[in-house]
């Protein structure tokens, strides 16, 4: 174990499995992390949730973790982070329920789709987020400063 820390009566923790574990009053509970809104804050309001999807923690600032479970969760969120950075709009095509993007990311070409009433959705710093039916995140960071022929395809999904 790595940076067991407690956090009022609560410890937070990569077990021996390299899960990540909430501990409660002996009870260990392997946990994920979702993020909840806004997305524009992503060191604020972080729900830690068991296999089933149920909140068990939430933690309302990173700030205010001591160091070491900060540190373990901050680590946590890096290697479990799946945002793609999208460099170009290659195509978007509409069919009868869903919506697919083809895009080229830094990680390569990528094609996902999202149901036609999911809508890029734009945060305060001017940056658009695009979540796919797998719920993979694709960002991208500037309209103005894709190419052209981007702008255009991305047009008629942003305001």
């Amino acid at each position: 174990m790595s940076a067991l820390q407690l956090v009022d009566d609560y410890k937070i923790y990569m077990g021996e499995s390299h899960q990540l574990t909430f501990e409660q009053a002996g009870k260990k509970t392997e946990v994920t992390i979702k993020q909840c809104f806004p997305w524009s804050e992503p060191t604020e309001f972080l729900s830690l949730r068991d296999e089933k999807e149920n909140e068990v923690f939430l933690i309302e600032n990173l700030k205010d973790l001591d160091v070491l479970t900060r540190l373990t969760v901050e680590e946590y969120l890096k290697a479990a982070e799946f945002v793609m950075k999208v460099e170009k709009v290659l195509h978007i095509e509409e069919d009868v329920e869903l919506r697919e993007y083809t895009v080229l990311t830094e990680q390569g070409k990528r094609i996902f789709h999202t149901k036609l009433e999911d809508w890029p959705e734009f945060l305060p710093d001017g940056s658009i987020l695009i979540e796919d039916l797998a719920g993979d995140i694709f960002k991208i960071e500037n309209v103005n400063l894709l190419d052209p022929v981007s702008q255009k395809n991305l047009s008629p999904y942003v305001h």
